[in-house]
């Protein structure tokens, strides 16, 4: 079902026609994402609030009330202020990224339903020229969490997989054998970011059980989605990323997205980079070439590997590593790399897709868009999704940070409008955060609140 257009005031979007930054020619200026409520800080300056406010204080404090899970609805009554991304913000982007300690980032824009922009601004690697453009490689870190979400629901829509059933029937994971409150996670739990598991366990004998009865509140988890890739693989009997480029990747035109490693693509990627700018190689970068290798030697393709296959092959890449799901690829919660241009196309189809065979349910995609927990009075958690209701206007949203990646994708379902911005540095944040401020033309709940 296709969403009316909205009547409210558009944000426009003004677009170098010469960028000195870039030898390509810019798109037509599009009128970008409907913007509305009050600015939280005042974008013009960046004056931030007194210091003695602090972030979670603010972000507990501020926006419309997060009411009790409903649909959003399409209609609005606030005529919204405008924002812009000028000229001059453009121009003077890769002085901030310099200022920021920022090597090279890439954003894409999403309006009406369609790509509107992509650009890339900077370079890949930090005392090199090769510069970043719309089809660079980045790591997603967890925005790779939606994009699994997105397949995980479509699975429910084949009635593959229930939302609601204990995904240890499905895969009874050794890790939860003992924990009798673990074995009753379900699907729906994981992907709401409320299993109660921590984030990550990083030694061996670091035990995986939940902090409080599932389903109780907000707790962000990437072994919990991790859990549900083990369910994913068990119930097709296919191997993680060879079931998500046939069902999700490849389908929605995501041809440079891969959780793994891809090496007609490899030039293409960038480098991350920590806080004294110095270039480190992506997780994906130093297993990757090595996993390749391996799948050669065994004669069995990495798209078609399970688990078991990844975690016999790892001491052959680095025998310090442990077999747990932070250091593994594929990983359906972290290991994605993908481009702007790819990740906009995924973005779309959350916001009412194309009509096609490869949309979600309608019912199946409000629900992704459906508050399951509460986080704050402006915050809460869908299915694979953060979600921001402030200021008549909701959002859908989700940060990334790998450490030397930091990512930040946006969108307004009813607007059928969106960015996504990927960076190469440490201190990217400092830089998505500007540029979705300048695109929705205010400042978001969502950036002040953090995951773990």
């Amino acid at each position: 079902m296709r969403i009316k257009e909205r009547t409210t005031s558009w944000c426009h979007l003004a677009i170098c026609r010469s960028d000195p930054s870039s030898s390509r020619q810019s798109l037509p200026t599009p009128n970008l994402f409907p913007c509305s409520g009050v600015y939280l800080y005042v974008l013009r300056g960046r004056q931030r609030m007194k210091e003695k406010t602090s972030r979670r204080q603010f972000a507990f404090g501020t926006g419309a009330a997060f009411l009790a899970p409903q649909v959003v609805s399409p209609k609005r009554t606030l005529r919204p202020p405008r924002g812009t991304i000028s000229d001059g913000f453009l121009a003077g982007l890769p002085r901030l990224m310099e200022l920021a300690g920022v090597p090279g980032l890439s954003f894409a824009m999403i309006n009406d339903g369609k790509l509107a922009l992509a650009r890339g601004f900077g370079v890949k690697k930090s005392g090199e020229n090769d510069a970043v453009d719309a089809d660079t490689i980045f790591g997603a870190a967890s925005l790779s969490k939606p994009v699994f979400s997105y397949a995980v629901l479509r699975m429910r829509d084949e009635k593959l997989i229930d939302l609601d059933r204990p995904l240890f029937q499905y895969f009874p994971y050794p890790d939860l054998a003992d924990e009798a409150q673990a074995r009753l996670i379900t699907a729906r739990q994981v992907m709401s970011q409320s299993t109660g598991f921590v984030n990550w366990r990083n030694a061996k004998n670091e035990r995986l059980s939940p902090a409080f009865k599932p389903g109780g509140r907000f707790s962000y988890s990437g072994e919990g989605f991790y859990f549900l890739q083990r369910a994913v693989e068990e119930i097709t009997g296919k191997g993680f990323e060879g079931y998500i480029q046939e069902r999700v990747l490849r389908p929605l035109g995501m041809t440079s997205s891969t959780y793994v490693w891809m090496k007609e693509t490899e030039a293409r990627v960038s480098w991350g980079h920590n806080n004294r700018v110095a270039a480190q190689q992506m997780w994906n970068a130093r297993q990757g070439p090595r996993l390749l290798e391996i799948a050669q030697e065994w004669r069995k393709p990495l798209p078609q590997w399970r688990h078991d296959d990844t975690a016999r092959a790892l001491p052959l890449v680095d025998k310090n590593l442990v077999a747990l799901p932070n250091f593994m690829i594929p990983n359906c919660a972290g290991s994605l790399i993908t481009t702007a241009k790819d990740y906009a196309q995924f973005m779309i189809r959350l916001m009412g897709g194309i009509g096609d065979s490869l949309d979600l349910a309608e019912a199946s995609r409000r629900e992704m868009l459906t508050p399951q927990v509460k986080i704050n009075s402006a915050l809460g958690w869908g299915l694979g999704l953060g979600l921001e209701r402030e200021a008549a206007q909701d959002c859908f949203w989700h940060w990334g940070d790998n450490g030397t990646f930091k990512a930040f994708m946006m969108g307004d379902a009813a607007a059928r409008s969106g960015v996504v911005v990927f960076t190469n540095a440490t201190n990217g944040h400092r830089l998505w955060e500007r540029i979705v401020a300048q695109a929705t033309g205010r400042d978001h709940a969502a950036f002040l609140f953090w995951m773990v």
